[in-house]
C-alpha cells in the first residue's frame, strides 16, 4: 500500500509542477500579470538570457517590451525530477514564437529555442518556480507578412490579444479569476 500511495504522490506532484510551467507560457502570452506571479515565489530569480531578476522586475521588463508583440510559447520534453519532498528539478523544451514590429514599419517574426532549466518549490501545498535559467539552443529571425490592421485575420473576433482583451477571459467559466 504504501508504494501505491508514493506513486500517486510522485504523480501527482509532477503534474501539478507541470501546470506551473503551462501557466508560465498563457501568463506571458496572455501578458497576465497575476498568473505570472502565481507561477514564481515572490523571491524566485529568473535568468532569461538578456533579463535576470525577480517576478515584479520581470513583469516590468518584458510586458512593455512585449506591447504590440503577438506571442505563442509552447513546452514539451518535460523532465522533472523530485529532489527532496518539497523541492524539485525540470528541464523542459521550449519555442518561443514573436511577431514584432520592426523598425522599419514592417513586422520582424522571430522564434527562439531552448530549455527552461528551473528549481521548483513546494511551500504549504502548492509548487512554484524558485529559480529559472533560459538556456536558448538556436534562434531564427526573418521579416515578417503579417498584416494585423487590413489582413485576412484583421476583424475576426476571436484574435489572441492580452488579458483582459483576449477571448479566453470572455469564454472561460472563470473568467477575469483565472
Amino acid at each position: 500500500m504504501a508504494d501505491t500511495s508514493e506513486a500517486i504522490r510522485i504523480l501527482t506532484d509532477k503534474a501539478a509542477i507541470t501546470d506551473v510551467l503551462h501557466r508560465y507560457c498563457r501568463a506571458v502570452d496572455r501578458r497576465d500579470a497575476d498568473l505570472l506571479r502565481r507561477v514564481y515565489w515572490p523571491d524566485a530569480i529568473d535568468d532569461h538570457a538578456v533579463f535576470k531578476g525577480n517576478v515584479e522586475e520581470f513583469i516590468a521588463y518584458s510586458f512593455p517590451f512585449l506591447e504590440g508583440v503577438m506571442t505563442q510559447h509552447t513546452i514539451t520534453n518535460i523532465m522533472i525530477d523530485l529532489t527532496g519532498p518539497d523541492e524539485a528539478f525540470s528541464e523542459c523544451y521550449f519555442s518561443g514564437f514573436h511577431d514584432l514590429p520592426a523598425e522599419d514599419g514592417r513586422r520582424l517574426e522571430r522564434t527562439v529555442g531552448g530549455r527552461y532549466l528551473d528549481l521548483h518549490e513546494r511551500r504549504g501545498d502548492e509548487w512554484r518556480i524558485k529559480s529559472r535559467t533560459l538556456a536558448i539552443d538556436w534562434y531564427n529571425e526573418r521579416p515578417g507578412n503579417s498584416v494585423w490592421d487590413s489582413g485576412r485575420y484583421a476583424n475576426l473576433p476571436n484574435r489572441g490579444s492580452a488579458k483582459p482583451d483576449d477571448p479566453l477571459y470572455r469564454l472561460h467559466p472563470w473568467g477575469a479569476k483565472l
